[in-house]
């Protein structure tokens, strides 16, 4: 006779659940001593000589018309770099990672209607207009301070790929996780823009001392995300399980949009020589490039939550080029 357990083991999906539940419960709790919105406000400077973003992130940096370029229309073109990654953060913001939240709030995702998902969300929605605020303040300086005022940044590809592919569903569920899926891999990895921005000394310190607030921020949000998930994917039935395997893998490759469509209506309102043709090369190198994103987490949490069990998850993470 086989004796049967009667708790779970150490590697149970109870077990993850359960450790996913006290993570969860020790973040929101941490928040009143780690959120940069309980701290002092950053208080807005410029300093004469210093670039506001840095030349190596501009996707045409090797392209010969940018390099033929006047130094004072380089020096514009950085701005609007700036401009450009500090709108790619208000929309992750508002259209992506606070909508979640809101679902979440309303208990309509599965999993997470407890009273720790409910307050960590809370708190993750205070960070969130925090970081608008921030990145809001640091682009209205460069706008005055450059005379970049008219320029208008129009909705980036990253937030159209993500409505284009909720568009293909025909249930509000469907529709809601497609919206999780990209906040969950938005909180999760790391962007080497955050790292590289807020180190170096070479841009404006204001501009550094934002992009630090918000990947001081956005490091507590990734352990947070994947107890999300955890708790998300435990509830869900098989075929709801299949949908999140096979979605979860795309937003990695939104996100390494190279964002050409937006510079080009940017590099028009510059007056920038031939910038049609100039983009239209850089988009016969690719739109994306996934080199400046650290996506192992995402994998690694498809694994733990055993997304990458199933032939749906394999193959589709398989398909981005995330995994062999």
């Amino acid at each position: 006779m086989i004796a049967n357990s009667s708790g779970p083991t150490a590697e149970s999906p109870a077990n993850d659940t359960s450790r996913s539940k006290l993570l969860l419960e020790r973040l929101a709790s941490n928040w009143p001593r780690r959120a940069y919105v309980k701290k002092q406000e950053l208080e807005p400077i410029f300093e004469a000589g210093k670039e506001d973003f840095l030349e190596s992130l501009l996707p045409f940096r090797d392209m010969p018309q940018y390099q033929a370029c006047s130094p004072e229309l380089k020096s514009k073109i950085l701005s609007c770099g700036w401009l450009i990654y500090n709108a790619k953060t208000v929309q992750i913001e508002t259209d992506i990672v606070n909508p979640t939240c809101l679902s979440i709030i309303h208990r309509e995702m599965p999993g997470l209607t407890g009273g720790d998902s409910q307050r960590a969300v809370c708190e993750v929605m205070v960070d969130e207009v925090y970081h608008v605020h921030l990145v809001e303040q640091a682009s209205r300086l460069t706008r005055d301070r450059r005379g970049l005022e008219n320029v208008v940044i129009p909705k980036l590809n990253l937030v159209r790929h993500m409505e284009e592919r909720q568009h293909e569903f025909s249930e509000p569920w469907q529709r809601r996780m497609v919206q999780f899926a990209t906040s969950v891999v938005s909180e999760i990895f790391i962007s080497d823009y955050l790292q590289l921005l807020s180190e170096s000394e070479d841009i404006q310190k204001f501009n550094r001392m934002t992009v630090a607030a918000h990947r001081h921020d956005e490091l507590a949000h990734s352990p947070l995300f994947r107890s999300l998930a955890q708790l998300f994917a435990s509830e869900l039935t098989e075929s709801e399980r299949a949908t999140f395997a096979d979605l979860l893998s795309e937003p990695v490759v939104w996100f390494a949009d190279r964002e050409l469509d937006a510079w080009l209506v940017v590099l028009r309102q510059l007056g920038f020589p031939h910038a049609g043709k100039m983009i239209r090369e850089c988009k016969s190198l690719g739109v994306a490039d996934l080199k400046k994103l650290d996506y192992s987490g995402v994998v690694s949490l498809a694994e733990d939550i055993g997304l990458m069990d199933s032939a749906v998850g394999r193959d589709s993470f398989s398909r981005q080029g995330l995994v062999a």
